[in-house]
């Protein structure tokens, strides 16, 4: 796997803190980090004479009068001071469980949204040459099947034999709420994640009939972003209760595959309409039912460049959460370079698509190819470059010369209205309101 060389990386990530709801047994309640509070109910007891005459006398006045006493002693005396004995024995004996350290599971877990073409296919078959566990979500479980077939042929290829359950596909439909929320819910949904991976998209350029979800929504907007917006919050648990439990320490991280067209400003982003969502009118007019979340004229070009901008302010947003409670989980995003030879353009004019990719590559030399855009991929999911760092994005630039096609992988700035909080923060909303998290 290529290891593109990043530029300098900015920390912001910070410790993970977990809080544990105090349970209350007879005698003893144990709290956070283990410390035990044990009562002790005081005893008053006749002392006890060598003389067995004499211990036999009756004295109701001194024995009312000693246990007076003892019952006024126990009032008083603070609780740790009558009970040290017992409370160092039952703090020990707590630490011991607390420090306990999980199990620990042999393999690191991927799971990846579009594996079964383009970049997403070539980085599933590079991790999993890689040794990791990978979880192929695809729009149909059918697709995810014969994406983990392909793959494992190809990792085969390479020498490498695919461990039996090491590729699981599985059905997550994007576009139908109903089926990411079935596949969260399912078993291989409920184990521990190391990284998540929002690669899937659609886009529907040249081709200005309107699509719409299973839940009504424009297909392009609801697929790229809501679809990965509520996969993401239905596997933040997941990813939460993988650290700790992996077979290293790494923290676990969320990948987002943007463009560069998020930013009418760049190259790719400068043609035609730019990526905009202004005052977010079309979803405040029209909700659900909305063609553009600017409230513009509809138009499938701008509503792909715009699902990019989504990309990018949700990675923000997202970033900005988790840090609010301290959480290890990181989230960065990259944009890939331009990749003419997915199939991707399918909608387009096939002519101009013939021209496009001839230019593109054979002529300009300005596109990337899809192994380049897998390991651009994969070194985001896998590079030890990135522990710890989070809230960055990545791009993969035209850079004459350098590596095996003239690009050049490293941080980037982001189009200045993706450095908008307000607007990262309102678009939250909305994405909850939309796919039912509010």
């Amino acid at each position: 796997v290529r290891d593109p060389t990043p530029a300098t990386l900015m920390a912001s990530s910070t410790a993970f803190r977990a809080f544990a709801t105090p349970r209350v047994a007879p005698m003893t309640s144990v709290g956070r980090g283990g410390r035990a509070r044990r009562a002790v109910h005081a005893r008053a007891q006749a002392p006890k004479r060598a003389d067995a005459d004499a211990a036999s006398a009756p004295l109701p006045r001194r024995t009312a009068v000693l246990k007076t006493l003892v019952a006024l002693t126990a009032v008083a005396l603070p609780r740790a001071a009558r009970a040290e004995p017992v409370l160092q024995a039952q703090d020990s004996g707590a630490l011991d469980a607390a420090q306990t350290p999980p199990e620990r599971r042999p393999t690191k877990r991927v799971l990846i949204t579009g594996p079964n073409s383009g970049i997403g296919f070539d980085a599933a078959c590079k991790l999993c040459a890689l040794g990791f566990d990978v979880v192929l979500a695809c729009r149909t479980e059918a697709k995810a099947v014969d994406a983990a077939g392909r793959i494992e042929a190809a990792v085969g290829e390479r020498g490498i034999t695919v461990r039996p359950g090491q590729l699981i596909p599985v059905e997550c439909n994007l576009a139908d709420f109903a089926s990411i929320r079935k596949f969260a819910a399912s078993s291989e949904g409920e184990k521990p994640v190391d990284v998540l991976v929002l690669n899937a998209g659609v886009q529907y350029s040249g081709d200005d009939v309107i699509r719409r979800t299973s839940d009504g929504l424009e297909i392009t907007v609801g697929t790229n972003h809501l679809g990965h917006f509520l996969l993401t919050n239905l596997m933040l648990p997941r990813l939460a209760s993988a650290v700790g439990t992996g077979p290293d320490d790494v923290a676990p991280r969320v990948v987002i595959t943007a463009s560069e067209v998020h930013d009418p400003s760049s190259p790719g982003g400068n043609v035609g309409l730019g990526a905009g969502l202004g005052d977010l009118s079309g979803f405040a007019a029209d909700g659900q039912n909305f063609q553009m979340i600017d409230g513009s004229e509809y138009n499938a070009d701008k509503a792909y460049k715009d699902s990019k901008l989504c990309n990018v302010l949700f990675a923000k947003e997202l970033r900005n959460r988790l840090q609010e409670t301290n959480s290890q989980i990181t989230v960065n995003a990259f944009g890939p370079g331009l990749i003419t030879r997915t199939g991707f353009f399918r909608y387009q004019n096939p002519l101009f698509v013939k021209l496009f990719d001839f230019a593109t590559n054979d002529i300009f030399h300005v596109a990337e190819t899809v192994d380049g855009g897998g390991d651009c991929l994969v070194y985001m999911a896998t590079s030890s470059d990135l522990e710890g760092k989070t809230g960055l994005y990545y791009n993969n630039g035209i850079a004459p010369g350098e590596g095996k096609t003239g690009h050049r992988f490293e941080v980037s700035s982001v189009s200045t209205e993706a450095t908008n909080d307000a607007e990262a923060k309102t678009l939250w909303r909305y994405s909850e309101q939309f796919v039912g998290l509010a």
